[in-house]
């Protein structure tokens, strides 16, 4: 028994310098890492692991609590053992996973799998950490499908001092892991980019079943030549890959969002797929999928199988849309809604026996009264205070609406750099437009012209949150250079820089009565700063993970905090004592909004939940973004809601 609470159940492994046990902690099976030698190095890079995922809170990274590491010393002797105790990945690892599998994964389960990676190494990024050794053995796959990295004792830093040594030429301690390992580590000088190089090494392993080792290396250019290898990859995935993989970092992504928006613009329906070698010949035979016999005969898999085209799909869907009856509702649904999901279902052989699942998202479609399609990787949407006007923002593209009709106004193309736009805002008046962007740049636009007023440098990366001030003479931005900065709005002077915040500001909201605000942060906090002074009046701590969003409520005592921990915290604001905490999510939450009677508040992640804010529960859940929910906003009448999403659609729901 370890520290009055840990009893040793079972050996797991071990080499080198450690071995791993299984450990009953109360009930819990974690598991226990031992350092068996006082090597300073091995110790030092014992407790590093230790410090970064006490640090990292995200189901792809094991959990770590705060005296999870601690020195063992055994009664009657000089010896002394590092100690750390580590949540309990149950799966196996990717290359065991993949040996027991026996053929190369589909281009499909590659794309979601990359995203969750990118994810993860998001929130390692994010803390100034990268992992620099990415393997298919260092990453583990759970019974749910959730992806887990692991092994962070050769996790670095990213300090000014390191990025001096590397630029000195100094060298850094060599982690190498053959085929994996880029070249620039090989020879001592890592940088976070070698993160994405050996993230693509690690998926053309997972592509092709054979190690990068097996494939040659173009001459001239450095690039790994393996597209032959995996037939069932379509030139827009491998693309990405080859991205990760560029020979020099500078030509690699810069950071895990640029993957995700990458893989965000890929369609995977309109690429070119294999199907199935083995559908059955006979045209009374049944396909078979994973969960049983669907009943479901050759021939009318294939007519499922064949796309919709633009014309049918619009026939059906007018069709129903006279018939008003819920079972045509639900037919309109099934297929205009999930058309792709049962198509790629279909694809690889697992239509369910019971495909009650495709039933789950129906209720919701009694809310969509509207869906714009085909918009582009939607990071952010704004609603005009007049309600005559929605703004949806995606890679390069800001797109102006009229709100009502869902007739698309104007497109401005190219902006910010052909960068991604991040973040909008609407002013007080309806008349000007906010944007800010991955270009560094806050840009003022007229919204009825589309013309640009305005463009302030504004801070030295990116632009991830904006907001303008009650009465619209100032205009509030956050950045991932960790700084707030007020503006004026109409000669775009800057009036102030606010500091504190230990990680990138991801959000931003200003009270109804303009002297309060609120910003969110990757450090997990909310800071509330006097407007007027930029005086700090309160940090509110107590989040698992960074705060995605934050918003106030209409009369500004309430500040709700949306965070990566998947909760929502509301808390007073003239005293920051927590009101409410509200628990639904599954991943991720990264988008709030009040409605402006105070009854509800609207949250975005893997769905869309609305709350009840005078019972503090559940009032519904939208479903039918076939992604995450980048943003949400609310009419003024509190009876429509917005909503935006990386599957480049944007949904107008009524209220429920």
């Amino acid at each position: 028994m370890l520290q009055g609470r840990y009893r040793l159940v079972a050996p797991l492994g071990g080499g080198g310098f450690g071995k791993t046990f299984e450990v009953d902690d109360k009930g819990a099976r974690k598991v226990l890492k031992v350092l068996l030698k006082e090597h300073p190095k091995a110790v030092e890079l014992f407790k590093q692991e230790a410090d970064v995922l006490v640090r990292l809170r995200h189901p792809g990274i094991p959990k770590v609590d705060r005296d999870g590491y601690f020195i063992f010393s055994p009664a009657n002797s000089t010896e002394s053992f590092h100690c750390l105790i580590m949540e309990k990945i149950a799966g196996a690892n990717l290359q065991d996973w993949l040996k027991n599998r026996g053929r190369p994964i589909s281009q499909e389960q590659a794309v979601n799998w990359l995203k969750q990676l990118s994810e993860i190494l998001d929130q390692v990024h994010r803390l100034n950490y990268f992992h620099r050794d990415i393997k298919p053995q260092n990453i583990m796959c759970k019974p749910n499908g959730q992806l887990v990295l692991i092994d962070f004792g050769t996790a670095r830093e990213v300090s000014a001092t390191y990025f001096a040594k590397v630029g000195q030429g100094g060298n850094v301690t060599g982690i190498v892991s053959p085929g994996y390992t880029p070249p620039e580590q090989t020879n001592g000088k890592a940088v976070p980019q070698s993160d994405f190089f050996a993230l693509g090494r690690t998926f053309v392993y997972l592509l092709t079943g054979k190690p990068p080792t097996a494939f040659p290396e173009n001459p001239r250019t450095g690039r790994l030549m393996w597209r032959k290898g995996a037939p069932q990859v379509s030139d827009a995935v491998a693309n990405v890959i080859d991205y990760l993989m560029a020979p020099f970092p500078g030509n690699r992504p810069q950071s895990p969002q640029v993957v995700l928006q990458c893989l965000e613009e890929i369609n995977l329906d309109s690429a070119e797929t294999q199907l199935p070698t083995q559908l059955p010949t006979s045209g009374s035979t049944k396909i078979r999928g994973t969960s049983g016999t669907t009943g479901m005969t050759k021939q009318s898999a294939m007519n499922r199988l064949r796309p919709l085209d633009s014309s049918s799909k619009k026939g059906r869907k007018e069709q129903f849309d006279r018939k008003n009856k819920w079972l045509a509702g639900a037919a309109a649904l099934l297929l205009i809604v999930g058309a792709s999901q049962i198509y790629g279902s279909l694809r690889y052989g697992l239509f369910p026996a019971n495909p009650v699942w495709l039933l789950s998202s129906l209720p919701s479609s009694q809310f969509l009264t509207r869906s714009l399609d085909n918009v582009g990787s939607v990071n952010a949407i704004a609603l005009s205070p007049d309600g005559q006007t929605l703004v949806s923002a995606s890679f390069g593209t800001i797109r102006i609406w009229n709100a009502r009709t869902g007739v698309l106004l104007r497109t401005l193309n190219q902006v910010h750099s052909k960068k991604s736009v991040r973040t909008l805002a609407v002013s007080p008046d309806s008349q000007m437009l906010a944007s800010g962007g991955d270009d560094n740049n806050l840009i003022l636009w007229n919204l009825k012209t589309g013309r640009r007023v305005l463009t302030i440098p504004a801070h030295k990366a990116g632009v991830k949150a904006i907001a303008f001030s009650s009465d619209g003479k100032i205009i509030v931005s956050g950045s991932d250079d960790k700084t707030v900065r007020l503006w004026d709005a109409r000669k775009g002077l800057r009036l102030l820089t606010l500091t504190g915040h230990g990680g990138s500001v991801n959000a931003i909201a200003v009270s109804s009565d303009g002297q309060t605000l609120a910003s969110g942060s990757a450090d997990k906090t909310v800071r509330l700063w006097n407007l007027k002074t930029g005086e700090v009046r309160r940090i509110l701590t107590g989040h698992g993970g960074a705060v995605n969003a934050v918003a106030f409520s209409p009369n500004g005592r309430i500040v709700a905090s949306a965070s990566s921990d998947n909760t929502i915290r509301l808390s007073n604001v003239q005293d920051g004592s927590r009101t409410q905490t509200f628990k639904g999510h599954s991943s991720w939450v990264r988008t709030i909004a009040f409605s402006s009677d105070s009854r509800t508040l609207v949250s975005g992640g893997s769905d869309i939940m609305v709350w009840d804010l005078k019972t503090g529960k559940e009032r519904s859940s939208l479903s039918g973004h076939s992604q995450f929910v980048s943003s949400v906003a609310i009419s003024r009448d509190s009876k429509t809601l917005v909503s935006g999403s990386p599957d480049r659609t944007i949904k107008i729901w009524r209220m429920p």
